[in-house]
C-alpha cells in the first residue's frame, strides 16, 4: 500500500524496470504522453501529489535522430515488451516507422503489439536482415544478465543500425556483435543522458549542461 509518510523536500523519483507500468496506479496525476505509452519513469513530488511523466520516449529518440536523418518508413525491430519497449515503440510510431516487436515471451509481445497495433514475433531464431534499425529494449547484457545476448552477429547481419538501451556496461556485448555484423551503433549512454536532462528540468525547473551530465555518467560507469 502507498504511504504518505514521505520527506516532502524530495523533488522527485526515477522509476526503473520492472516497475514503470505498475507504478501508474499509485500516482495522483499522469501526463497524457505517459498515459499513451503506458509507462512512467519519472515522478515529480508537487506538494502532497505524485505526478508521473515519461522522459524515456524523448530521451530515446533524440540521439537516434542524430544518426538516422529520418525514420519515416524505416523497418524497425524492437526487442522487448516492457516499459522501455513501450516508450520506444510509441516514439517510433510518432516518427512513422514500421515497427515489429520481438520478445522471448510471445504473450507479452502480443499484449504490447495489440496495444500499439504493431506486428510481433518470437525472438527465438529471429533474423534481422534488411531491418533499418534493431533496438534492444531488454535488460539482457547488463547486471546478472551481462553475458546474455538479445541477438548475435549472425542474426544482425544485413541490419543498418543497432541501438542498445542498456548503458552499463557502456560497450555491451550486443554492440560488439553489431560491430562484427558491420552495423552502425548507438549506445544506451546517449539515451540515459538525454532522458536524465529532461528529468532534471522537471525536478528543478533548470536546464543542465548535456556535456557535464555525459561526462559525469561516463565517469560513474567507469569510462
Amino acid at each position: 500500500p502507498r504511504t504518505r509518510e514521505l520527506d516532502w523536500n524530495l523533488r522527485g523519483l526515477s522509476v526503473t524496470a520492472p516497475h514503470k507500468s505498475a507504478v501508474l496506479e499509485l500516482l495522483d496525476w499522469i501526463e497524457p504522453t505517459a498515459k499513451e505509452i503506458g509507462a512512467v519513469n519519472t515522478i515529480v513530488v508537487d506538494d502532497d501529489k505524485l505526478r508521473g511523466f515519461n522522459t524515456d520516449a524523448a530521451g530515446f529518440i533524440e540521439p537516434l535522430l542524430k544518426v538516422i536523418d529520418s525514420l519515416s518508413g524505416s523497418r524497425v525491430a524492437v526487442i522487448g515488451a516492457g516499459g522501455a519497449a513501450r516508450a520506444a515503440v510509441w516514439a517510433l510510431l510518432k516518427q512513422q516507422a514500421a515497427v515489429t516487436l520481438f520478445a522471448r515471451d510471445v504473450d507479452k509481445a502480443r499484449t504490447l503489439g495489440q496495444a500499439f497495433d504493431v506486428s510481433y514475433e518470437s525472438l527465438s531464431s529471429a533474423s534481422f536482415t534488411n531491418y533499418d534499425l534493431v533496438i534492444n529494449a531488454t535488460p539482457l547484457g547488463s547486471g546478472e544478465l551481462v553475458d546474455q545476448l538479445p541477438a548475435t552477429a549472425k542474426q544482425l547481419d544485413g541490419a543498418r543500425c543497432v541501438y542498445d538501451l542498456v548503458y552499463n556496461p557502456i560497450e555491451t556485448r550486443f554492440l560488439q556483435e553489431a560491430c562484427k555484423a558491420g552495423c552502425k551503433t548507438v549506445r544506451g549512454l546517449e539515451m540515459l543522458v538525454a532522458q536524465a536532462k529532461n528529468q532534471f528540468e522537471l525536478w528543478t525547473g533548470q536546464t543542465p549542461s548535456l556535456n557535464v551530465m555525459h561526462h559525469a555518467a561516463a565517469a560513474a560507469l567507469g569510462q
